[in-house]
C-alpha cells in the first residue's frame, strides 16, 4: 500500500475525501468523524474499528441552529398565547375589563411560556446530539435565556400584549362575527406553525449526518468492528461488504 493511503489510527475529523480514488486505502482505528466521502472509490477499503459519527464542530454548529429555531418556536408560541388570552379576556369580559395590572399578567403568562418552550425544545434537541453533558449545557443556557427574557423583554411583552388587546377591541367594536373568524383563522396557524417549529428543532438534531458515504464505491470494504453513528450510506455500493462485529445506530443504509 502506498503511503498516501495509510491513515490507520489517525484523527481525519472533519477532513473531505470527497471524490477521491482511495482504492485499497488503510482507515483502520481513525477517527473519521465529520468525514466526507462522497461518491469517493473505497473498493478494498479497510474501516475496521472506525470511530464515525458527527465531530464537535458538526456538533457546535447543530447546537446554534437548534437555538436558534428554538428561539422562533418559543416566540411563535408566545404570541399564540397572547393571541388566544387576549382575545377570550376581550371577547367575553369587554374593554372594561382591560387595565395595566391584565395587561401585566398577561405578560407574565407570556414569558413563562417562551421560556419553558426554549428550555424543552433546546434541551431536548442538544440531548439528541451530545448526551447528557449536553443537556446539562443546554439547561444551563435556557435559564439564562429564561432570566434574560424575564428581565429585558418584560417591556416589549407588555408592548405586545397592549397590542394585541387594542387590535382585538377594535376588531370586535367594529363587528364581533368578523373578530371571531378573524381569531379563528390566525390562531391555528400560530399553533400550527410553532409546533412545526418544534418538529424542525428536534429532527435537525435527530437527522444530522456526521459521516457521509453517499454514492461511495465500498465493494469488499471492511467495517469489522467499526463504531458506526450517524452515517450515511444512502445510494452506496455496498457488495460484499464485511459488516461483522460492526456497531451501527441512526445511520442511513
Amino acid at each position: 500500500m502506498s503511503q498516501s493511503l495509510n491513515f490507520a489510527n489517525q484523527d481525519l475529523r472533519d477532513r473531505s475525501f470527497k471524490g477521491k480514488n482511495l482504492v485499497g486505502a488503510d482507515f483502520s482505528g481513525a477517527d473519521i468523524r465529520g468525514c466526507d466521502f462522497y461518491r469517493s472509490q473505497l473498493k478494498s477499503a479497510n474501516f475496521a474499528n472506525v470511530r464515525t459519527g458527527a465531530s464537535q464542530r458538526q456538533n457546535v454548529i447543530a447546537s446554534m441552529a437548534a437555538f436558534v429555531m428554538a428561539l422562533m418556536f418559543a416566540g411563535t408560541a408566545m404570541i399564540a398565547t397572547i393571541l388566544l388570552i387576549s382575545f377570550t379576556i376581550a371577547f367575553i369580559f369587554g374593554a372594561a375589563r382591560i387595565d395595566r395590572a391584565t395587561v401585566y399578567w398577561v405578560a407574565i403568562i407570556a414569558i413563562v411560556v417562551f421560556s419553558v418552550c426554549f428550555a424543552i425544545a433546546f434541551t431536548a434537541s442538544s440531548f439528541t446530539f451530545t448526551g447528557r453533558k449536553g443537556t446539562f449545557i443546554a439547561t444551563t443556557i435556557s435559564l439564562i435565556v429564561a432570566f434574560l427574557f424575564g428581565f429585558f423583554g418584560s417591556t416589549f411583552t407588555k408592548i405586545l400584549v397592549a397590542g394585541a388587546f387594542n387590535a382585538i377591541i377594535g376588531l370586535l367594536r367594529f363587528n364581533s362575527f368578523t373578530a371571531l373568524l378573524t381569531f379563528l383563522a390566525i390562531e391555528p396557524l400560530q399553533i400550527f406553525g410553532s409546533l412545526y417549529l418544534f418538529r424542525l428543532t428536534i429532527n435537525t438534531s435527530r437527522t444530522m449526518i456526521g459521516t457521509r458515504f453517499q454514492y461511495a464505491n465500498l465493494t469488499k470494504a471492511s467495517f469489522h468492528k467499526a463504531n458506526l453513528v450517524n452515517c450515511d450510506f444512502s445510494h452506496a455500493i455496498t457488495n460484499d461488504v464485511d459488516w461483522e462485529q460492526a456497531q451501527i445506530s441512526r445511520c442511513k443504509l
